[in-house]
């Protein structure tokens, strides 16, 4: 080897390490997968949520995201049902969540409630505010 070859083995190292954080922190600080802060709950008349889905707690996920693994793995452990609506896998679903306006995941409607975001004991208290304890 080179010393041309080493510095050049050197900076495709050192780029792909920049674009791999610079991702990561993209992702994390864009909004478009939310965990942890910047949760909002809001209240409403979901109805209309409720119906379209054909239940009475839905989840708009995506695939990928790991906080919306987070809120299912939550909800399967504590034995509420729930419809899922995955927006990358389900054009029904995309659509329904560009209707409402889902920018982020996940999104879970609850009784008058919505939560963006996934904060495990604001989830909790939801649960249990509209009667679904473990």
């Amino acid at each position: 080897m080179n010393f041309k070859s080493i510095l050049t083995t050197i900076a495709v190292v050192v780029l792909a390490l920049g674009l791999g954080v610079g991702a990561g922190y993209l992702v994390r600080n864009s909004g478009l997968i939310g965990g942890g802060k910047g949760v909002e709950v809001e209240q409403g008349d979901y109805s209309a949520v409720y119906a379209k889905a054909g239940g009475d707690i839905v989840l708009y996920s995506l695939s990928t995201c790991p906080f919306c693994h987070k809120a299912k793995e939550l909800l399967d452990k504590r034995n509420v049902r729930y419809v899922e609506r995955v927006i990358d896998k389900d054009e029904v679903a995309r659509k329904e969540a560009d209707g409402l306006k889902i920018k982020s995941v996940p999104v879970i409607y609850i009784g008058d409630q919505s939560m963006r975001g996934f904060d495990e004991a604001k989830l909790v208290e939801l649960l249990e505010k509209h009667g679904k304890k473990a």
